[in-house]
């Protein structure tokens, strides 16, 4: 059996001065600079560079990606989605395993759209899901049978939610009864579903599934159509509805939920947006159940006056002190940010973007590479409807001092995202877990690149990625304030490493790499597929005959692996 690779990619950073968190107005960075997104706004890699993209909808209708390059970005325009329909909600995934992240969107009843990548990842095909219409509110790319493809959640304002099984080829058919059928407890007509977010909530390693209930008109909260959703996953695809037993029924209108980790004793806490009461914050008991702990956390007064404002919850550490803190868009008054104070306490962030405008949307990723999280924002009005006036904002973290950890994944046989696996990270804070996601909150997709704030330490002990598959990678003493890639089965045996002895880089028109850093000594190399299989070998390279040739290959993502002295360095290359 082929073993799977893992590559290491070191980032340069400055030191910066510790500060409060604060955001820079960056749209000068921005190939389009003006654009008016609706809800649905998403970060992610679309050209397998390794870094952030921005992916928009220009007046909810028309699909524009900005790549992140050296400092700025590049524009592309795909334009209009078909139906040209304004869209709700946006998940983003590699479907068909082909390399390259593919993207769903979806709105009131105007079908769900698939925009599959090509086999160079440079453009899209269109086509729309079969099945019933919805109202579709939120989407999630998930795994749900765990077979090793990414399947569809379709969360729907006026019926029960669509899931969509995958054949492996990125074609989806609806299958409510094999997958999950997420009815109402209470009988109803299923629905009111707005926020849905797939997570392991109970930490038996699989896949749960917490909807918000928001039925607007509807002042019964025993009503079915307001009572929240929590279905446990029983690891055999059996799905059992939860929700009062777990505590995470507040009998409110509830509009989003985010889970992380707020104190670091491992298990996923929740944060929770409602329109009629005060939202909340749960505390994970550790046992399958939370504990409100809304009026102790400092923010009470806060999460009360929010009122009917609050749209989407997003979590991320995002001053790099290990602690998560949290960020809530609004649709009247302001936006919120609250920073961690540590003790399952927050404060919030006075005027931590410099706008006068509130953020209607927005999503999270490393949109300038430099270990902390940033923002790409709009300024809609309504619940969806894009701003008539004020154009989406860049706004990248000002950062500080404290460093990080970033890790991303390539799953095999897991699904090729890692969609569904837990990264845990280990150090002088003890230990910080999270999770791969496709599509959060309400109508966002954040990165997938799971991101980690170190604060002032200056070691991790071990990185440990539990996969969907059940199988389990460790990465002893990594290096701090980088971004990691790791490939499913990677774990390196003890006389392996990941040294950044040999540097390789590319010629100027793509077609060979060079390998560098010789040492009076002969190496071999091997060159894999991003499947892991096996595309060349040579039994010698050397400083006088180091130039691999890449001419014959398709564009597309490869794992440069090169042996010498008993030991292995692992490289990513990507053939354009």
């Amino acid at each position: 059996m082929i073993k799977k690779l893992l590559f290491v990619a070191i980032i340069g950073i400055p030191t910066l001065a510790t500060s409060q968190i604060s955001f820079t107005n960056s749209n000068s960075k921005l190939g389009n600079s003006s654009l008016k997104s609706g809800c649905a706004i998403g970060v992610a890699d679309m050209n397998g560079d390794g870094l952030d993209d921005i992916v928009r909808l220009s007046g909810a209708t028309n699909l524009q990606i900005e790549y992140q390059t050296s400092g700025d970005f590049t524009l592309f325009n795909y334009g209009s989605i078909p139906g040209n329909n304004s869209e709700w909600g946006m998940a983003i995934a590699d479907v068909d395993r082909n390399g390259f992240n593919d993207i769903i969107v979806g709105g009131a009843y105007n079908g769900l759209k698939l925009l599959k990548a090509n086999a160079v990842g440079n453009n899209y095909s269109a086509t729309t899901l079969g099945g019933a219409s919805i109202f579709l509110q939120n989407a999630n790319f998930i795994d749900i049978d765990n077979n090793g493809t990414i399947d569809f959640f379709g969360c729907s304002d006026e019926s029960v939610s669509s899931a969509y099984g995958n054949d492996g080829a990125g074609n989806f058919t609806l299958d409510n009864a094999n997958l999950i059928n997420a009815v109402s407890t209470v009988p109803s007509d299923n629905s009111g579903n707005y926020g849905s977010i797939w997570t392991d909530y109970d930490n038996d390693g699989d896949q749960d599934l917490y909807i918000s209930k928001c039925r607007l008109g509807v002042n019964n909260p025993n009503d079915g159509r307001r009572i929240n959703l929590l279905f446990q996953n029983d690891g055999s695809g059996n799905f059992t509805e939860v929700g009062v037993a777990a505590g995470l029924v507040p009998y409110a209108q509830s509009w989003s939920a985010s889970f992380e980790d707020i104190d670091n004793d491992g298990d996923l806490d929740c944060v929770l947006i409602n329109h009629d009461l005060t939202s909340k914050i749960y505390d994970n008991n550790g046992d399958g159940t939370f504990t409100d702990i809304t009026d102790v956390s400092g923010i009470a007064t806060e999460l009360n006056n929010m009122g009917s404002g609050g749209i989407q919850v997003i979590m991320e550490d995002f001053d790099n002190d290990a602690l998560i803190d949290i960020l809530v868009t609004t649709r009247s008054g302001s936006h919120h940010l609250f920073r961690n104070t540590g003790n399952k306490t927050f404060a919030e962030v006075s005027s931590p973007f410099p706008t006068s405008n509130r953020i209607q949307s927005a999503a999270a990723g490393d949109l300038n590479n430099d270990g902390f999280v940033d923002i790409i924002a709009g300024f809609g009005s309504g619940y969806n409807s894009p701003s008539n006036s004020v154009s989406d904002v860049l706004f990248l973290n000002n950062g500080n001092s404290n460093h990080w950890s970033e890790v991303a994944l390539i799953g095999n046989p897991s699904n090729i995202n890692g969609i569904g696996a837990r990264i845990e990270i280990y150090g002088s804070w003890g230990k910080q877990i999270r999770e791969v996601r496709s599509g959060e909150s309400y109508g966002i997709m954040n990165s997938m690149k799971t991101h980690f704030g170190l604060g002032s330490s200056t070691s991790i002990t071990k990185i440990v990625v539990k996969w969907p598959s059940g199988n389990v990678d460790e990465l002893l003493s990594p290096n701090i304030d980088e971004s990691i890639t790791i490939v499913e089965g990677s774990t390196l045996n003890i006389n392996e490493s990941t040294s950044s002895i040999f540097k390789i880089h590319p010629n100027p028109a793509k077609n060979h790499v060079t390998v560098d850093g010789f040492q009076n000594t002969d190496a071999a190399y091997e060159l894999y597929d991003i499947t892991g299989k096996l595309i060349m070998a040579k039994t010698a390279i050397s400083a006088t005959n180091n130039q691999i040739e890449l001419s014959s290959l398709n564009s597309g993502i490869y794992f440069l692996k090169l042996y010498s002295n008993n030991q292995r360095y692992i490289h990513k290359v990507i053939k354009e």
